[in-house]
């Protein structure tokens, strides 16, 4: 679930072109972004992560469920499987995405009571995944080259020094016409990021809420994406991150869900 959420950020991120020179720093908006997706901010591409997702309706109510991801690159492209430990209810729901070499993931959404799988594409994938406010867009892994950046003026977030970057995508799937991004100048972590539809209003806001260092890398371990129209949200707790773990190539078999 590479909620790569860096996060849902840098995949999705994209823009006009502006020239360094105009940053004393001479950084880019791309190399700013590379930097993004070295970091591993979410500690979801290799390893083992135990989440907890709260989500909040717009009177206040909540639903709590838990899941386990698991990740690992292959050939340079990243798969993730995720479970659901957490209620009874989803508990065996399993969510498998696979990173493709010039195209869109791969989804496949596992429903153990049914014992069905189906592929998730086309426009299911700007459905809400499991009652969240993330999407099953949101979740894809995206290759950078396939957007373009520009860089803004720089702005604090919280008292934060931050590069900002604005960005258009070119996937024509894709729900947004636009994100807006601020990353911190030490860490290159996405504090912040507004998401806007293809009328071009502001539909989302993904917040980091909380940083830990963990296995010696500093790691967002607890984010919030808000729905601005609808008023729910949706916090994301990162309650155990092992980068060590690895897995066989097996256990990301579509095939083997229900074994």
């Amino acid at each position: 679930m590479n909620a790569r959420f860096a996060l849902a950020a840098a995949a999705l991120l994209a823009a006009f072109p502006v020239f360094a020179q105009e940053f004393p720093d001479g950084l880019t908006a791309k190399q700013i972004a590379d930097k993004v997706l070295d970091n591993d901010s979410l500690g979801f591409s290799n390893g083992q992560a135990t989440i907890t997702l709260t989500i909040q309706n717009k009177r206040g109510q909540e639903r709590v469920r838990k899941l386990e991801t698991k990740s690992m690159k292959v050939d340079g492209l990243q798969w993730t499987l995720a479970t659901f430990l957490e209620p009874a209810d989803v508990a065996g729901t399993k969510l498998l995405a696979k990173e493709v070499k010039d195209g869109s993931d791969l989804q496949y959404l596992y429903l153990p009571a049914l014992k069905e799988k189906r592929r998730i594409a086309g426009s299911e994938k700007n459905e809400s995944f499991m009652g969240t406010d993330f999407t099953y867009y949101d979740l894809e892994q995206r290759g950078i080259e396939d957007a373009e950046y520009t860089r803004l003026p720089d702005e604090k977030q919280s008292d934060i020094d931050c590069f900002r970057i604005e960005s258009r995508g070119k996937d024509k799937d894709s729900p947004y016409s636009k994100l807006d991004m601020w990353v911190d100048k030490k860490d290159y972590l996405p504090l912040k990021i507004y998401f806007y539809d293809k009328s071009g209003e502001h539909v989302k806001t993904l917040v980091a809420q909380m940083v830990e260092p963990k296995g010696g890398i500093m790691t967002i371990t607890k984010l919030m994406m808000k729905n601005v129209q609808k008023g729910s949200k949706t916090t994301m707790s990162m309650e155990q991150i092992d980068r060590t773990r690895t897995f066989p190539k097996s256990i990301f078999d579509e095939n083997s869900f229900d074994k």
